[in-house]
């Protein structure tokens, strides 16, 4: 399951946790340990680059201004999460 996880996130056709999440039939909570996991493992990074700048561009891809500010953030999105060398070769 993790080594789809890895295939889905690399593919990138869904781009919001809950829509991977239904697309592999899981819960998001539980999509959500296994990221964590594979994070932990090497496998994932978590890359958030559009507001690394401290400024939001309103893309869509990650937060609002308001949401950042709030320091909330409604989704985690897959596109956020890349693969590491780790996680290449894995799949």
């Amino acid at each position: 399951m993790l080594i789809r996880v890895l295939k889905e996130i690399a593919g990138k056709e869904t781009n919001s946790l809950t829509g991977l999440a239904k697309k592999m039939n899981l819960r998001v909570d539980m999509l959500v340990q296994m990221l964590k996991n594979l994070e932990r493992m090497g496998y994932l990074e978590f890359d958030d680059a559009s507001c690394a700048d401290d400024t939001c561009r309103e893309c869509g891809v990650c937060c609002t201004k308001k949401n950042k500010e709030d320091k909330q953030i409604k989704e985690i999105v897959t596109g956020q999460w890349k693969l590491t060398e780790k996680g290449r070769g894995a799949i």
